[in-house]
């Protein structure tokens, strides 16, 4: 069986694979309130039954995991291969071109919240065990497709189907870049705060009330793995002064980064607008909060705790994304930079805090750079509050794993690629034996967690092939690639 028949069979269920996709972009999965069956809420636990329900359609076994996960496979045998994916998606943002829960097909490519991030795999995933299936392929292991549902917010989903279900051997997630992907950086998300006293003060400098504007809140930002597109600051003082201020700065910035003043009734409104990129390349967006803490540290505030936490902010953080001030800019061989995103800011007289997600190196530890940031903050009156701390992936690039996976890849495109290492979080860590391997080929935009995420349809269509060659490799003698 050569590639091309693969081929062939997958772009045979083309349009099925595109009705697919956008019955499950449909659902607003992002993350909600916690009921029975549906422990993040109702959008996700309705997404997951919706890919159940199409992969029984295709003639595949599934199951339900109490709605923290499911599962669809094929095949037999005692060992069991994993493709881990996930459904739930984090929040659609601002800006978009074409709504972002209705799957717009054009150009081409279908639009929304998860056709990259990670329904459009998923899809692709379960449309290779069809053609497997359908090519009769005689597997020596089971293969299961196993579907997350809070990927974006915590693995709780995988961790309840570790605890619940059987653990595949060997895993790949097809939710990053191609070639194989051998290492991940370690995350870590954690708070910045700073909590005053009664008085409004957490220090003993009194406040100067000689300023133009006071600052009353400053809140922004959906996740902690997005850099914010919006972040907004209510004031009050002189808005002759401030509007002038606004305006000067929108001369100098381009469009994507402008401000906005709106006179209210008690308050003046002030947003700052940035582009929005995934947590783990802050290089790809502009972060709103920290344009914003820039003008506000810059203009003739009232000199009061709120004043001094923007004077912190840009001191310790700015508009740099390396940790570089804050004392945790680590770096290695394998996976290079540390990299630092404020993902949400929330600030008014009485506490202020930021919560940050920060991917750093494999070859060094979260104890490092928790270390590197308290001795620098220690003397702007904050406080580090850990929240989440998955670990780094390795997998040498010699690992069978690997080595099949760039085998079937490099085949398949004609390329002599490499593994990489990148700085995303996927369900490969969760596993005892796993690599991210996809969706994203070389040069196609990366719009994961930005506004007008797409997947091409030929690309979705040459996921499933290359997944299900892959699938044949690891689960059997059968050479496709």
């Amino acid at each position: 069986m050569e590639f091309a028949d693969l081929e062939e069979i997958i772009h045979k269920y083309r349009e099925d694979m595109i009705s697919a996709l956008k019955k499950l972009v449909s659902y607003e999965s992002v993350e909600g309130e916690s009921q029975p069956g549906s422990p993040f809420g109702e959008e996700v636990a309705a997404c997951l039954e919706e890919a159940l329900n199409i992969s029984e359609d295709l003639g595949l076994e599934t199951k339900n995991y109490e709605g923290y996960a499911g599962a669809v496979e094929i095949g037999e045998g005692e060992d069991l291969l994993g493709i881990l994916c996930h459904l739930d998606v984090v929040p659609a943002g601002s800006d978009w071109s074409y709504p972002p829960f209705e799957a717009i097909e054009a150009d081409d490519r279908i639009y929304g919240r998860g056709t990259l991030d990670n329904k459009g795999p998923a899809v692709g995933a379960i449309f290779a065990l069809k053609a497997l299936k359908e090519l009769d392929i005689e597997l020596d292991k089971r293969v299961r497709v196993i579907l997350g549902t809070n990927e974006e917010s915590g693995f709780a989903g995988i961790k309840y189907y570790r605890e619940n279900a059987e653990i595949p051997e060997l895993a790949f997630s097809p939710d990053a870049v191609f070639p194989a992907i051998h290492a991940e950086k370690g995350i870590l998300i954690f708070d910045l705060v700073s909590e005053y006293d009664n008085r409004g003060n957490n220090s003993s400098k009194a406040a100067d009330l000689s300023g133009e504007v006071k600052l009353v809140d400053i809140e922004g930002g959906e996740a902690p793995n997005m850099v914010p597109d919006r972040c907004r600051a209510r004031l009050k003082g002189d808005f002759d002064y401030l509007l002038q201020e606004v305006e000067s700065a929108n001369e100098c910035r381009p469009e994507d980064i402008r401000l906005e003043l709106n006179r209210g009734d008690e308050y003046f409104h002030l947003i700052q607008y940035g582009v929005a990129a995934h947590g783990s390349k802050p290089q790809d967006g502009k972060n709103a909060v920290s344009y914003l803490m820039a003008f506000l540290d810059a203009l003739n505030l009232v000199n009061d705790n709120l004043s001094r936490f923007c004077s912190s902010y840009n001191e310790l953080i700015g508009l740099d994304y390396l940790g570089k001030n804050i004392g945790c800019a680590l770096k290695d061989d394998v996976s290079g930079n540390l990299v630092f995103n404020v993902g949400k800011i929330k600030a008014d007289d009485n506490r202020s805090s930021l919560t940050v997600n920060i991917r750093y190196p494999v070859k060094e530890t979260a104890e490092k750079v928790y270390e590197g940031i308290e001795n620098k903050i220690a003397d702007h009156g904050l406080k580090l509050v850990k929240k989440e701390h998955k670990e780094p992936l390795f997998v040498d690039k010699d690992d069978p794993l690997v080595e099949t996976l760039m085998r079937v890849y490099n085949n398949i495109t004609g390329e002599e690629a490499e593994p990489i290492a990148i700085g995303g979080g996927t369900y490969a860590r969760s596993m005892p034996k796993a690599v991210a391997f996809g969706p994203l080929f070389p040069g196609e935009s990366e719009l994961a967690h930005q506004k007008d995420e797409f997947i091409k349809i030929e690309s979705l269509l040459k996921n499933a092939a290359i997944y299900a060659c892959a699938i044949a490799e690891l689960a059997s003698d059968t050479k496709l690639g």
